[in-house]
């Protein structure tokens, strides 16, 4: 049986949105989503993959999607260099933990908030795509948490 002390850290908030993160990373560090692997890209790049783990709980798989199609694989390694740099730097770590700082957005705030209208045939900017993917993302994660309680209170019936 899961236990709902568990739950509220995971669905107490928005999942932060990868356009998001990855804005907040280039705007304090430079462009992420260059050609190539040069070295700035490249660590910026990492920055941006840890904090979309960590702060966005998004999976290796779909942040290496977002970041030109990498491998998922290459997202642990970026993740790990990231940790790795964290604990041995404090200027990283200073670093990430101010980002993260950034990147709480309370999830009450009118900006947060999109106002999404059913329409015929509409074209769907990337923006658009991601802000409905979390509003989908969003109600997994209520009915996630209404079948927890609900087998907690021993109802069971999974609806």
């Amino acid at each position: 049986m899961a236990s709902s002390q568990f739950a509220p850290d995971v669905f107490s908030r928005r999942r932060i949105s990868l356009a998001d993160i990855d804005a907040a990373v280039s705007a304090r560090l430079g462009p992420t989503r260059g050609l190539g692997n040069s070295q700035p890209a490249c660590f910026n790049r990492q920055v941006g993959m840890y904090l979309a783990r960590h702060v966005g709980r998004w999976s290796t798989t779909v942040i290496g999607r977002f970041y030109n199609g990498r491998d998922h694989s290459t997202v642990c390694y970026g993740i790990q260099r990231i940790e790795a740099l964290r604990e041995s730097d404090p200027d990283v770590d200073a670093l990430i933990t101010d980002l993260k700082h950034e990147l709480n957005v309370p999830i009450d705030s009118p900006a947060e908030k999109p106002d999404i209208k059913p329409h015929g045939s509409v074209r769907l900017g990337h923006c658009d795509l991601q802000t409905l993917a979390d509003l989908i993302a969003e109600r997994v994660y209520a009915r996630i948490e209404k079948r927890i309680i609900s087998d907690e209170n021993g109802r069971g019936d999974g609806c």
